[in-house]
């Protein structure tokens, strides 16, 4: 309750902040801002280059931790495009990781994502899609680079019910995949985690100011597992909440609702309980000040172990210290609690992992920055010391064609 009481209360000041600094101001098309046009075509590519240096702890291994040089470079491109009433937009990215010494961790990693829509007074129809190959670290749980492909298609319209509301329903199917060469501890991953799920999704979006949108989203999703139906679940999440937008004093999102977790397995357990999606940034002159907080359920690759609740909350202050130079300060903390079968008598399991960094950037246009940063990271497990680990990274990045 306390999570609830806590991300309730950032609602109410983001709101009431938000609402005293609200002035009418136009939506912005992103395809206006585009930074090159050919035609009807208009795009702005990008490139980024970080962790450009060292990485102490590889493997997060904490008998034996090796250390490497390391790197992640990357262009992307985002694109619009126009054809009378319809609006197709996108954008592809790549990025390859390099290591020195280990070249089992090299990887070459794609996202490609695509919308389509069709406006069309009080609906603008629409299809979406998204495909994703990527290698590296899944989630807070599993420690090793593995490969997961993703792929998935929505489709809905938004209802211009009034001139400040609008209804949105929606609906998107996913797949997931892991490389069946990919084990962890033992455990061969995709034998856990491949699944299909589906959601259904309804929105209802009021203004209440020109910088604030109180939004109430329901939620309805089913998990098939593709090897077992041990994690084979249907989930009904509620989540009231506040979309605020970047002119605003505090801009960002504060979700914070109700999940009801139903396991189609007697033996898996049920959940019912608070879950919450917080992302909102400060801005106050020079400095910036931006919080992130979610709590929700993530599945396990664990067979004992299907399924724990994440709560994931990390701060971040930048100063800008002259109109080029900006000092950056960061931390993390995460809690990983997971639920265990009914059949067997498993004591209590949570998950601990800390990270603290900070970093120093200098950017000599709107579109370019140079940066150094360094994070130490330090995971404590409730199960097993194999999963206990601590590092240090420390790297040089650069990107040009994003601006901030």
């Amino acid at each position: 309750m306390r999570v609830a009481q806590g991300v309730a209360t950032l609602a109410f000041v983001c709101l009431s902040l938000a609402a005293s600094t609200a002035q009418a101001q136009d939506q912005t098309d992103p395809a206006e801002t585009a930074r090159f046009r050919i035609g009807v075509l208009r795009f702005t590519p990008s490139i980024a280059i970080s962790n450009l240096g060292v990485d102490t702890n590889v493997f997060y291994d904490a008998n034996n931790p090796r250390q490497d040089t390391t790197a992640a470079v990357g262009p992307a491109v985002d694109l619009w495009l126009k054809t009378g009433p319809a609006r197709l937009s996108g954008k592809a990215s790549g990025q390859y990781l390099y290591f020195n010494r280990y070249e089992n961790q090299r990887a070459w990693n794609t996202n490609l994502d695509g919308r389509w829509e069709w406006p069309m007074g009080r609906i603008a129809p629409f299809v979406a899609g998204l495909h994703a190959d990527n290698k590296d670290r899944p989630g807070y749980e599993i420690d090793s680079r593995v490969r997961l492909q993703r792929e998935q298609i929505r489709l809905g319209t938004p209802f211009r019910l009034t001139g400040k509301t609008r209804l949105v329903v929606e609906a998107a199917r996913e797949t997931s995949r892991y490389d069946k060469n990919d084990v962890f501890l033992g455990d061969q991953i995709s034998q856990g985690l491949d699944r299909n799920f589906t959601v259904e999704d309804v929105e209802l979006r009021t203004s209440l100011t020109p910088l604030t949108v109180f939004v109430v989203r329901a939620e309805a999703q089913q998990d098939r597992f593709t090897y077992g139906d041990q994690r084979n679940a249907d989930s009904i999440k509620v989540m009231p909440g506040f979309d605020l937008k970047p002119e605003a004093l505090i801009s960002g999102q504060v979700f914070v609702g109700v999940r009801h977790f139903n396991a189609l397995r007697s033996e898996t357990p049920d959940f019912t309980g608070v879950v919450a999606d917080v992302n909102a940034t400060y801005t106050l002159r020079a400095t910036q000040v931006q919080l992130r907080a979610s709590r929700d359920l993530v599945y396990s690759y664990e067979p004992f172990e299907p399924y724990y609740a994440q709560l994931d909350t990390s701060l971040s202050v930048t100063e800008r210290i002259t109109r080029r130079w900006d000092l950056v300060g960061r931390g993390g903390r995460q809690t990983l609690g997971f639920r265990h079968v009914t059949t067997l008598a498993l004591p209590s399991r949570t998950d601990r992992l800390w990270q603290v960094g900070t970093g120093l950037g200098y950017r000599p246009s709107p579109t370019l920055r140079l940066g150094l940063d360094a994070i130490y990271l330090r995971r404590v497990a409730g199960s097993t010391e194999l999963q206990n680990y601590e590092g240090l990274r420390v790297g040089a990045s650069f990107s040009y064609g994003l601006n901030r």
